[in-house]
């Protein structure tokens, strides 16, 4: 029975590694993702995934989930403060994660593993405040990151439309997939009840900023909530437009 993941220190950071069924079995290169918080969303849905690998609706790609250390600092593009008032606030450390996953990690899998290194083979990708900094990565990097998987992302964070709405497109040859639920963040007391609104918004300034239309897919999930059986639904959607 093969290994399906592995688990490495890379820069002071716990990773863990899928690799696809054939990985061994030839010379080819895979595509790879780079997820956040770890390995969850490849683990909740890992039957479908290879299901969809054997009948080839996926192509075989290479997963690797970055376990955060301070999630909320590091998952955030600038400091906010906290929902509550009373818990820390978010640490806006997004840029240096951001650094992390571009100059130690990427280079770091591509040297020791047979990837696909290009920006079309590349991508980003994670769920909620993981789904926000994937999308901030694609204005960050370019160069790298060609693809983004968005899923239930964090709109409501503070700034977050805003930045959208006023920073011209990254580049026209990235693809971009975004979810959301209906329902998200309906019984929110905080800003996280403008998520379903801000993602719409998100949406529309994309577009009007010149993202092309025909490389951004956009679906809501009319009665979807912000959980992980959603998350877990829409990953191998998303993988399935973004590499396809």
């Amino acid at each position: 029975m093969r290994e399906t993941f592995k688990q490495e220190k890379i820069g002071g950071r716990d990773v863990h590694i899928y690799l696809p069924p054939s990985y061994h079995q030839g010379a080819a290169r895979f595509p790879v993702v780079y997820i956040q918080d770890g390995m969850t969303l490849v683990r909740d849905c890992l039957n479908l995934l290879e299901h969809k690998l054997r009948i080839k609706e996926l192509p075989e790609i290479i997963f690797v989930g970055i376990v955060p250390i301070h999630r909320n600092d590091e998952y955030t593009p600038w400091p906010a403060p906290s929902l509550n008032g009373r818990s820390a606030g978010f640490g806006g450390m997004g840029e240096e994660y951001i650094s992390y996953v571009a100059d130690v990690l990427k280079p770091h899998m591509d040297q020791t593993y047979r990837t696909l290194s290009g920006p079309e083979n590349t991508a980003m990708a994670g769920a909620s405040l993981g789904g926000m900094i994937s999308i901030y990565a694609a204005y960050q990097r370019p160069d790298l990151f060609g693809r983004i998987g968005a899923i239930s992302a964090s709109m409501w964070y503070e700034g977050m439309l805003a930045f959208i709405q006023n920073t011209e497109v990254p580049s026209c040859d990235q693809k971009l997939y975004m979810s959301v639920g209906s329902l998200e963040g309906v019984y929110k007391e905080s800003i996280q009840r403008n998520m379903v609104e801000n993602t719409h918004e998100a949406y529309r300034a994309l577009i009007d900023n010149g993202f092309p239309e025909d490389k951004l897919k956009f679906t809501v999930e009319e009665g979807g909530t912000h959980d992980a059986m959603f998350f877990a639904k829409h990953f191998p959607e998303a993988l399935r437009w973004l590499f396809t």
